[in-house]
């Protein structure tokens, strides 16, 4: 510690300790009188003064180390920042490749919105896109992404719906088994998966089985994906299987959506909407 004080000392008044051993010597030397001595001696003092100046110097700065990390660290975090917006930038761009691609395949009318917020209502769980009413976007018009669905939507405004998820314990999903003629109602667990239950154990269904909206509903088209059946537990005093759906798209991951603008029967859903705002009156 002594000895880096002595060496900041040096570091920072250098130039006077110098200049004043120089003066003290060139006095010395002129008392001596003899020019020929004068000349070796002055090629020894630059030599020495180099070597010292030259060797000193290898111990290191504190000062200067800790003015550098500093900037090392604000650099450090700049790219930390360009390799999360780049990892994020690659990520949206393929999900809207995606989305182009589901649009080139589909014959149906659809809008692309982003995910603007996420809004959670007791255990019912809501995503607000940044289409609306302006766009042509009405109640009762599904929202899925690539994967499959995500809901549908029950308010809108000039520029922004809500659209209420398939996380929600009060929408049943009208669902088939898409290798099968197997049909059923899924509901949410209240955690990350949809249930499927009311199927008899005397069907045979299968891990891994793809799900997907069935012609039976009135909610929303057929044959959109769901999930997959990740697993089947057996009934313990029931005669019916719990069958556990993995869905494809998860609420709060989705960044882009797609709107299906096609409406089932009109007379259909005016009798939902009715429904709909009757219940949540009641609420």
């Amino acid at each position: 510690m002594f000895l880096q004080k002595v060496y900041d000392f040096f570091v920072k008044f250098r130039d006077y300790i110098i200049f004043t051993l120089l003066v003290v010597m060139s006095l010395s030397i002129i008392s001596l009188g003899d020019f020929t001595s004068i000349g070796g001696l002055r090629a020894s003092v630059v030599s020495v003064v180099g070597f010292l100046n030259d060797k000193l110097l290898i111990f290191p700065n504190i000062t200067a180390l800790k003015k550098e990390n500093q900037i090392l660290r604000e650099l450090n975090i700049e790219l930390s920042n360009e390799v999360t917006k780049n990892f994020l930038a690659e990520k949206e761009n393929n999900e809207l490749r995606k989305l182009l691609d589901l649009k080139q395949k589909s014959k149906q009318n659809i809008v692309f919105a982003d995910v603007v917020g996420i809004e959670k209502i007791g255990n019912r769980n809501y995503l607000i896109i940044n289409k609306g009413s302006g766009q042509g976007l009405d109640f009762g018009m599904t929202v899925r992404t690539d994967a499959g669905l995500v809901g549908s939507i029950v308010a809108t405004s000039g520029g922004y719906s809500i659209v209420e998820t398939i996380y929600n314990p009060d929408v049943k999903v009208s669902v088939a088994i898409a290798n099968s003629s197997l049909k059923g109602i899924a509901t949410w667990d209240g955690k990350t998966n949809l249930i499927l239950d009311n199927i008899p154990k005397t069907i045979q269904v299968k891990s891994g089985e793809q799900v997907v909206t069935s012609n039976f509903s009135s909610r929303f088209p057929s044959d959109i994906p769901l999930g997959y059946v990740r697993s089947i537990e057996p009934p313990k005093s029931s005669l019916f299987w719990k069958i556990i759906i993995q869905p494809y798209a998860i609420y709060n991951q989705v960044q882009q959506v797609v709107v299906i603008k096609d409406l089932p029967d009109s007379s259909k859903i005016d009798l939902i909407k009715e429904f709909y705002l009757k219940n949540k009156n009641k609420q």
